[in-house]
């Protein structure tokens, strides 16, 4: 990762008596603090970008995740069209099993399947309660 040309500098630096190290101990010293500064980077990385607290963050998310998905197959079919009726089909252990994404792509699911059914609902009322209004005028 270091050109070429720099121990030839360095050695005519040596050889003008500039400097008390050799070419070779030099040339080594300078591999050991580039190490040792990548080596510190790495550290830093790990302790400051990639904190502990992410696998923590994970493990909360994932278990706020089980919680909702337990949340919504306690509802079981209410405020489920009978077309959604087959989202209850999943077994607890099997969302368990599953990836992240799996379960999060489920809750979606289900969740969007319960707004449709209860924006239905509130459709059917309004559209109800619209007719007997226009059987009284």
């Amino acid at each position: 990762m270091i050109s070429k040309e720099i121990l030839p500098i360095q050695g005519d630096y040596v050889n003008l008596e500039q400097c008390k190290l050799t070419l070779k101990a030099w040339a080594t010293g300078l591999v050991v603090k580039l190490l040792e500064v990548t080596h510190g980077q790495w550290l830093y990385q790990n302790v400051h970008v990639h904190p502990a607290t992410v696998g923590m963050a994970a493990t909360a998310r994932k278990e706020e995740i089980q919680q909702f998905i337990k949340d919504q197959l306690n509802l079981g079919e209410d405020g489920l069209d009978e077309r959604d009726h087959y989202l209850l089909e999943i077994t607890l252990e099997d969302l368990e099993t599953s990836s992240g994404e799996d379960q999060h792509y489920w809750l979606l699911q289900i969740e969007a399947a319960r707004g449709k059914c209860a924006l239905r609902e509130a459709t059917n009322s309004n559209n109800s309660q619209n007719q007997q209004e226009g059987g009284r005028a």
